[in-house]
């Protein structure tokens, strides 16, 4: 992500919020449940289908950010539009519940009583052949992009070539201009360097936060720009790598800006500097950058909510596939597997990228026999903010189809 907001919650995310205040207590979920309302995991998922819910199935935690009644009509519209529950089995470090017309990837945790303490549908998974979801992907309101290769040939493809706004995935450029800096023995990973105030950006990330001065790895700053998209990082690793060196990797983001100009350009009361940059050529837009250098970080509060995409970095789902590809045995990119499942590939290297109105997701996939896997999907719609799940869905899908045994 690059955008401060919130993404668009999951459709189905039944405790999002529940889910991350469980965080500590993810040790625990695999520790046998000793209560009256103990429950295996799969027992305490299938019976929020099957019976009416209770309140103490949950802890207060859970019930304090997602009540009950909320709880209940999330079931009721999951089952509404996918059919009545079959039957729930683990699968890698969650578990899939089927529906009749639909699976879903389900995160669960219980604490040491048998009681739900954190619960996330993600994207439902419609059955179909991978042109079927390529269909659906290119369906979307507004513009879409979609990118399937296998061993680098084309297996699907919906305007593969057309430059759509990307948002984070862009670092991929970044740490392309990196890692020949370090091959060309300009910058070494293990470098530490001294954080700068002058790199200090808006999350998402954690640097923002972190004292000025306090020295940090160049492998530290890409593993954090591109695991948790962390703006501070990557705005580092722009100002050491050189505009220059990121432009050659990626002519048409000339000039390649930084997360803090974004921000500044994004603010509200900021529509003057975001005409200029779409009607500046690059030279214009270099002065107009140049004229931002002593402007003040906006606060979050300050970004505009509607979606602004006129101001981005562009990037066509064939060029994100050929930056993921060679860069695939960059460390950065094994961190985060984003929708993929780990366990059944050799190797994944994944960035997406996320702000009102722009959505991409991009992935490189080896299985153990050596078959490469590209999948690259963009959206764009300058008129709404997006729902995640309507292409995370079909997305996951298309994974799903590729990985060995799908």
């Amino acid at each position: 992500m690059i955008h401060t907001h919130t993404p668009s919650r999951p459709r189905f995310a039944a405790a999002l919020l529940a889910l991350i205040l469980a965080l500590g207590l993810l040790s625990l979920a695999s520790m046998p449940a000793s209560g009256q309302n103990a429950a295996r995991p799969e027992q305490a998922i299938e019976r929020l289908f099957a019976a009416p819910i209770q309140q103490a199935w949950f802890t207060p935690a859970f019930l304090k950010q997602v009540p009950l009644d909320r709880m209940a009509g999330l079931l009721r519209q999951l089952q509404a539009q996918h059919g009545a529950f079959e039957s729930v089995k683990r699968d890698g470090r969650g578990y899939m519940v089927s529906l009749q017309r639909a699976r879903v990837p389900t995160r669960l945790v219980l604490d040491t009583e048998g009681r739900i303490a954190g619960l996330w549908f993600e994207a439902p998974i419609i059955p179909g052949s991978l042109q079927d979801q390529v269909a659906a992907i290119a369906a979307l309101p507004g513009q879409t992009a979609v990118l399937v290769l296998r061993d680098d040939a084309p297996m699907a493809a919906h305007r593969a070539d057309t430059p759509l706004a990307v948002g984070s995935t862009a670092k991929l450029a970044i740490l392309k201009a990196v890692a020949g800096a370090v091959a060309q023995g300009k910058m070494a990973w293990d470098q530490a360097v001294p954080l700068d105030p002058a790199w200090r950006s808006l999350p998402t990330g954690i640097l923002q936060d972190w004292p000025a001065g306090t020295p940090i790895t160049v492998a530290s700053l890409a593993n954090l720009m591109i695991s948790i998209s962390d703006n501070t990082a990557t705005d580092a690793l722009i100002w050491l790598a050189g505009r220059d060196a990121i432009q050659a990797v990626t002519p048409r983001n000339t000039p390649f800006m930084t997360t803090r100009e974004l921000f500044t350009m994004k603010a509200a009361g900021h529509a003057g500097l975001r005409s200029a940059w779409v009607a500046g050529d690059p030279t214009g837009r270099r002065a107009l950058l140049d004229g931002m250098a002593t402007a003040p970080l906006p606060d979050a509060g300050q970004l505009e909510a509607q979606p602004t995409i006129d101001v981005e970095w562009y990037l066509s789902v064939r060029e994100a596939c050929a930056l993921i590809t060679e860069l695939a045995v960059q460390p950065a990119l094994h961190i985060n597997p984003g929708l993929a499942a780990p366990a059944k590939w050799a190797r994944i290297a994944y960035k997406g990228g996320s702000e009102p109105g722009v959505l991409n997701f991009t992935i490189f996939m080896q299985d153990p026999e050596g078959t490469r896997y590209c999948v690259s999907a963009s959206w764009n719609n300058p008129a709404a903010v997006l729902d995640d799940q309507a292409l995370a869905g079909p997305y996951r899908a298309i994974l799903d189809s590729l990985q060995p045994g799908g």
